[in-house]
């Protein structure tokens, strides 16, 4: 009877022939249909030196996803597909050493191996290095960035391409790299927006509001509310709680409620604070309440120390109302014997 062990990992033979068919994209589809056994084949194969494996594993110990987090790890498997001359994974060790992941931050070292792979033709790099090159701040970089935005957007429709084209209309909206040029930065925005990116419909729809077609930048502004992450709702919703535009102010609100049914506590608050204030409407200081109690339990400090105020209020309201009560029964029983006079005896 063969082991669990040798039924769900491949013979080295088997991982060595697959080694020049596989990409990175078709581990990745492995993970998904089969999680458990493909991350034991995958890192099975990137030990048997297969350059996909290894950028996948490297991912995979990165995220901590069915194995225990390990960026110091990740960082080595990246390196080692790298050294292959793997475009892809010098991307991602331009990453690690971005964001300081299993590696100190060092923005020169990122900017190279960025560079590396964007002169390779590879998206991820092109949008990362022009992104770092904006980072610096100097306005003679911009054409080049422009250029790099231009590339990794008509180059494709998957994610990388998509925030590549909201790149390029921004450069186009601000004229960053030439002429403003409105129709232009519309085109990106709606093409990014009709393959699902939330942030191109918000971008587009300021343009529509712009030129006052309120009704379809209320639409756009709606769809990327519904089908975004709380991530982005959190970004848009005090940009949009600012605007003096009650229709505005409303979609802000939207958005503050939509990340508030994730029941993370500085969520709750948010949007208690938002409903305490009438901010897009009328006051509803009692849901706003009852949105504090809830974050409040959740350990948020800014809801505890709100509702300390409210406490004593309420207790104030209490007694004032019970103290109410009580002179207006005096007075009611004072009025009930001047009015009806005891008789005197004679």
């Amino acid at each position: 009877m063969p082991s669990s062990d040798s039924v769900l990992i491949p013979p080295r033979w088997v991982v060595q022939i697959r080694t020049k068919r596989v990409t990175t994209d078709e581990l990745r589809d492995m993970l998904v249909r089969n999680p458990s056994d493909a991350a034991r084949w995958i890192e099975t194969a990137a030990k048997a030196e297969m350059v996909a494996a290894q950028i996948v594993w490297g991912q995979l110990l990165l995220d901590g996803r069915g194995v225990e987090r390990d960026p110091t790890a990740a960082f080595g498997w990246f390196q080692k597909a790298a050294a292959q001359g793997n475009v892809e994974a010098r991307n991602m060790v331009g990453r690690c050493y971005e964001q300081g992941w299993g590696v100190a931050v060092d923005f020169n070292r990122a900017t190279e191996l960025f560079e590396n792979a964007a002169v390779a033709g590879y998206a991820w790099g092109q949008v990362n290095f022009a992104q770092m090159l904006m980072r610096k701040g100097d306005a003679a970089n911009r054409p080049r960035c422009f250029a790099l935005f231009k590339a990794a957007a008509e180059s494709g429709t998957s994610k990388v391409n998509l925030k590549a084209m909201n790149s390029l209309a921004r450069f186009l909206e601000e004229g960053w790299a030439g002429p403003r040029d409105l129709a232009g930065a519309a085109f990106w925005y709606l093409k990014a927006a009709q393959l699902g990116d939330h942030w191109a419909q918000y971008n587009l729809a300021t343009i529509f509001f712009s030129q006052g077609h309120h009704k379809t930048a209320d639409e756009l502004i709606r769809n990327a509310i519904a089908i975004s992450d709380n991530g982005f709702r959190r970004r848009i919703a005090p940009l949009l709680l600012e605007r003096p535009e009650l229709m505005l102010r409303q979609l802000g609100l939207n958005a503050l409620e939509r990340c508030a049914a994730g029941n993370v506590p500085e969520d709750l608050y948010a949007y208690g604070l938002a409903l305490d204030q009438g901010v897009a409407g009328p006051r509803d200081s009692h849901k706003a309440i009852r949105l504090f109690k809830a974050a409040a339990a959740k350990g948020d400090a800014l809801a505890c120390a709100r509702l300390r105020p409210q406490a004593r209020m309420a207790r104030f309201w209490l007694q004032l109302h019970t103290h109410i009560r009580l002179v207006t029964t005096r007075v009611a029983i004072s009025m009930f014997h001047n009015t009806n006079p005891s008789k005197e005896i004679s």
